[in-house]
């Protein structure tokens, strides 16, 4: 068990956690910063950004990495540690327990950001590493010049089937609806790619493959409404991609009553919830208008600087 009192603690290290580690530190807070999976969080799964300032084009995972050694130049406490329940006692004190320790804090910043959504069809929880993966970035060079596919309409499924084209023979983009939700420059992009084939008013409804000698996904079927008639056509593939949308990582707050109806976390200006001592940012809150690596850093300045506020008052 873990004792060592902290001034505080950020949960999740994308670019939202690390910024406020790196002004946390800069005012002299005892820091601790967990982190469950990637340290850089999604940018590593982000195959270019083009509208980060100060880089024209960079490659996520060379982004994250030089977040990381920002925050490795201030010696911060960093460990690769799951967050399973927060608690706070009557001494103001913050517990944060994680899988193997429970360490102690005055305040803390949540910046757990998101995780992927699932399809919830037959197959996909059978097939998941196997031909089904939520990380083109991190799997697609595995089926180099073979037929993959990638759902959804948004930012994430349309740039993960253009990082897709450069890899595969095929690209299948399967859509639900007729228009995608990015800006007409990724879109055009998209259109004009003649490696990837757009699936529209499709969804898909099962995902199988082989179980006897080697476990692999082969196949989808495909549910196509066209002039009020619903088809089903079977796809030969040999991965799938879906990126249908994100969920708020706040399972271990739902405790705390700070959330609303769709988990995401409730703050205010300051990035502040209701518990006092308790913030967060990035991905995982709400208000907030758009979801970019710049409003994330922009949260953990925030955050940061109310910590320092926070504790101030406390101290006094």
């Amino acid at each position: 068990m873990g004792n060592k009192p902290y001034d505080l603690i950020i949960i999740g290290a994308g670019p939202a956690g690390l910024t406020a580690a790196i002004y946390a530190k800069r005012a002299f807070l005892k820091t601790l910063l967990l982190e469950k999976y990637l340290t850089g969080g999604k940018l590593n799964k982000t195959a270019e950004v083009e509208n980060y300032p100060g880089f024209v084009k960079v490659g996520g995972p060379e982004l994250a990495q030089k977040f990381v050694e920002h925050v490795h130049n201030y010696n911060i406490d960093l460990k690769e540690e799951e967050v399973i329940l927060i608690n706070k006692s009557n001494q103001e004190i913050f517990e944060v327990k994680t899988k193997n320790m429970l360490y102690f804090s005055k305040a803390v910043i949540i910046a757990s950001g998101t995780e992927e959504n699932q399809l919830k069809v037959p197959g996909e929880a059978e097939f998941t590493n196997f031909g089904v993966s939520y990380c083109a970035i991190c799997d697609g060079f595995l089926f180099r010049g073979q037929n993959v596919a990638v759902v959804g309409g948004g930012y994430s499924a349309c740039e993960a089937a253009l990082y897709l084209s450069n890899i595969a023979k095929q690209v299948y983009l399967i859509h639900r609806r007729e228009k995608f939700r990015v800006d007409q420059e990724i879109e055009q992009a998209v259109k004009q790619n003649a490696r990837i084939k757009l699936i529209l008013n499709s969804v898909v409804s099962e995902i199988g493959g082989g179980i006897k000698d080697e476990k692999r996904l082969t196949y989808l079927t495909l549910e196509e409404k066209k002039n009020n008639k619903l088809t089903k056509k079977k796809f030969l593939i040999n991965a799938l991609f879906p990126c249908v949308g994100l969920l708020p990582y706040t399972r271990f707050l739902h405790d705390l009553n700070i959330c609303d109806g769709k988990n995401y976390i409730i703050v205010n200006e300051k990035c502040a919830t209701k518990i006092p001592g308790l913030f967060a940012v990035g991905d995982v809150i709400r208000p907030t208008r758009i979801r970019q690596i710049v409003t994330a850093t922009s949260d953990g300045s925030i955050a940061a600087q109310a910590v320092v506020e926070y504790l101030r008052n406390i101290n006094k």
